[in-house]
């Protein structure tokens, strides 16, 4: 940036700091920085200001249900601070590499059956979000396909009745027998799912 006035030394937190004002080549905004960044700085900030602003709206998307669709699901396998990394990112599941974009995936989903309501569903639960082991699923599907919540046929579901039925099992007793959860227990148990 441009020097315009060097404004001396001064004791900042026991250490002397010396300023200047400097003219931003981009905006023509004067601005008070240390005498070295100033020198280094190639603007007052504008210019990285308006990149993140056109990485935020060169689609014009980020608003939409899909956008936060396809941003929660690149949260759960690439941020190892969030809650859920640890049942996805952490257990070695991924994203292929042209979802990383989220033109690419809106094109996909748009083509593949998305509809406002439904989630982006892993057909393989172990397998990565990719293409071919994706597609969409309401709510309810999406929970039935957890991996916790896997049954794998109705003479399951007919033995966790009859055992519950005998009294000898609560059903968190039944859910950890079978490794599903608890909700899954009481789903069977009152014929919300696997009817007979």
């Amino acid at each position: 940036m441009e020097l315009l006035e060097d404004l001396g030394a001064r004791i900042v937190n026991g250490n002397w700091v010396h300023y200047a004002i400097f003219k931003c080549p981009h905006c023509f905004q004067e601005v008070v920085r240390q005498l070295n960044n100033g020198k280094i700085q190639q603007s007052c900030g504008c210019v990285r200001y308006k990149l993140s602003a056109n990485s935020l709206t060169k689609h014009g998307e980020y608003k939409t249900k899909l956008y936060a669709v396809w941003a929660d699901m690149k949260q759960r396998i690439l941020n190892p601070k969030r809650k859920a990394y640890k049942d996805y990112g952490g257990r070695g599941i991924t994203i292929c590499n042209e979802w990383l974009e989220f033109i690419p995936f809106r094109d996909w989903a748009l083509n593949n059956g998305y509809a406002e309501g439904l989630q982006i569903n892993r057909i393989e639960n172990d397998g990565n979000y990719e293409p071919s082991n994706c597609d969409w699923a309401t709510r309810t599907e999406n929970m039935r396909n957890r991996g916790c919540n896997v049954i794998k046929n109705i003479e399951e579901v007919n033995e966790i009745r009859e055992l519950y039925a005998t009294g000898n099992y609560t059903q968190k007793e039944l859910a950890k027998k079978y490794g599903v959860s608890s909700r899954l227990i009481s789903f069977i148990l009152n014929n919300k799912i696997w009817r007979n």
